[in-house]
């Protein structure tokens, strides 16, 4: 177990903490699979390749390979580089080290040294794919500066810096001043454009903006979002404002959520007349794209004291929850292209889920701990691949094809066991897709980590537990044994309060409570109980029936 404190080794700084063994149930350990997704993420990036991630595995091929994706590989890695760091903030791990300084030191050569902002470098003799991945885009031979990844890599340098994992202020600097030279202007809000330069809402380097037109709907761009590209940036400038006080950025943030709340962006053609729903955040198209742009929105919102903002991503959250099936976590995406993209969730969209629940929970503009809860158990974990048996029965029955493409480009070497620790790009509620877009890794691995850093709250001497899984803290450690039985049981080390939220699902009336094998009667705030002078070591239990549900 560790209880996160850190030191420093090897240039990286470990979450190394109190390391102790216990006898804990065998059941949902949020803390492993970190280890395990750190696993998968250094298994499918490619050292010969600036440790840059292989964007499609395509796991049901027999032979099963992996495949770069041109500009995907560089504008997505830098979410593998930000899930590095969360995770081994969870579980301590030290391994994978050279993977991680290798990838940070190619994505920091990748800051341009003029404006700072992110460049999709051209390399014609390693990757000669270059921008492959949009189908029929054309863009041209040359570098180009991606804004919505300097975004990323804006919210991977600040949390680096604020851990003390790397000293990188200059750039967080140079990230943001690019960025507000980088954005159009007009009255009291701004916006990327598109650009017209063949890669959406990018610039080549040698023109610069190719086009400044202002969007006329959410429905453009090779995503089919508007949105989606201001989100990250949206986002970042705010955190940067909240951390150093910066009131230009947060003034850029304002003007940027002010762009992604127009109507012209929102609203559904089959909600009834009498409903404004694009001043609700109403959607008709791809949930992840929108989630991308509501999480920015929800920080600036947070950060500015913004209530407009906070309300219109509450509204527009408790409206994508009516498609799917709620009380499991399952969202379809509605992604561009239609058909059956429109059924399937999207892997994108865990991240953005978990993210947007306990943080709305945590701000006080919701209590979504159960619908945090629903999409761990549901979807996140069952989206992680944890069998390699499982993934070579699949592959061995498809018809044998070797894979083509430019040399270095594709990769059949021990698939099946390296992407172990990955996650499923389409999920239905009993099925996933048969490959996987790594943009879906980098958001859900990130997704572990808010749902890990959601189960509880510590401050002082008091402790808030939002979920009800197995954690270790400074506070307390919690041994869940759901689903298989309603017990849990808290290990007190330096609580004087303890605050558990019972999940609404659970029959109050059957619910008992004992403090070191003595009943105890039960102190209700809303849905949290409260045991006060608490003393360390002291062991509170909580039973209750578990019914079982079929859907």
């Amino acid at each position: 177990m560790n209880t996160q404190e850190s030191k420093h080794s090897d240039d990286i700084k470990y979450a190394n903490g109190t390391r102790y063994e216990a006898v804990v149930p065998d059941t949902l350990d949020l803390a492993y699979r970190a280890e395990l997704a750190m696993h998968g993420i250094a298994g499918t990036t490619d050292p010969d390749n600036d440790y840059l991630m292989w964007f499609v595995l395509n796991w049901h091929c027999n032979p099963p390979h992996m495949r770069h994706s041109g500009g995907a590989d560089v504008e997505c890695t830098p979410k593998f580089y930000d899930a590095l760091t969360m995770l081994r903030q969870i579980c301590g791990s030290r391994d994978y080290i050279d993977t991680e300084q290798g990838m940070e030191k190619t994505l920091l050569s990748f800051l341009n040294k003029d404006d700072g902002l992110y460049d999709s470098k051209y390399s014609p003799e390693q990757r000669p794919w270059h921008m492959e991945y949009y189908p029929g885009v054309k863009t041209k031979p040359e570098d180009y500066a991606i804004l919505v990844t300097s975004g990323i890599m804006l919210l991977a340098l600040m949390m680096r810096d604020e851990l003390d994992l790397t000293s990188c202020e200059d750039q967080i600097k140079a990230l943001v001043s690019g960025m507000e030279k980088a954005v159009i202007t007009k009255d009291d809000y701004a916006y990327f454009p598109e650009g017209g330069g063949g890669h959406p809402f990018a610039f080549p380097r040698s023109t610069g903006w190719g086009s400044t037109v202002e969007a006329e709907s959410e429905h453009e761009g090779g995503e089919e979002s508007v949105v989606f590209y201001q989100g990250y940036q949206m986002r970042g400038l705010a955190m940067w404002a909240a951390r150093s006080g910066d009131k230009q950025a947060l003034e850029l943030a304002g003007k940027l959520a002010r762009y992604v709340m127009k109507s012209k962006f929102w609203g559904n053609s089959a909600d009834p007349s009498h409903i404004v729903g694009s001043e609700q955040g109403h959607v008709d198209s791809h949930f992840h794209a929108r989630g991308g742009a509501l999480r920015g929105l929800l920080e600036y919102g947070i950060v500015a004291n913004d209530t407009r903002a906070c309300d219109f991503v509450r509204s527009s959250y408790e409206y994508m929850r009516t498609y799917g099936i709620s009380r499991i976590g399952f969202m379809p995406c509605l992604a561009a292209g239609g058909r059956d993209k429109h059924e399937w969730m999207e892997g994108c969209m865990l991240g953005d889920l978990l993210a947007l629940t306990v943080k709305m929970s945590r701000a006080g503009i919701g209590d979504y701990w159960d619908d945090a809860d629903r999409i761990i158990r549901n979807q996140l974990v069952e989206a992680q691949f944890t069998r390699s048996d499982l993934l070579d029965m699949v592959s061995q029955h498809a018809d044998k094809s070797e894979p083509e493409g430019y040399p270095n480009q594709i990769c059949t070497e021990n698939v099946h066991e390296r992407m172990l620790g990955t996650f499923a790009s389409l999920l239905m509620p009993t099925s996933v897709s048969g490959f996987v877009m790594q943009c879906c890794t980098g958001n859900a691995t990130r997704g572990l980590a808010y749902a890990w850093d959601g189960i509880l709250n510590g401050c002082g001497d008091e402790v808030q537990v939002n979920l009800l899984l197995n954690r270790a803290s400074a506070w307390l450690d919690i041994d869940s044994y759901l689903p298989y039985e309603g017990k849990v049981v808290l290990h007190n080390k330096t609580a004087w309060q303890i605050s558990v939220r019972i999940p609404a699902w659970v029959n109050r009336k059957e619910l008992q409570a004992q403090v070191n094998g003595t009943g105890c009667d039960l102190s209700w705030t809303g849905a949290y109980l409260t045991f006060s002078d608490m003393k360390p070591g002291d062991t509170l239990q909580l039973d209750f029936p578990v019914t079982e549900e079929t859907v």
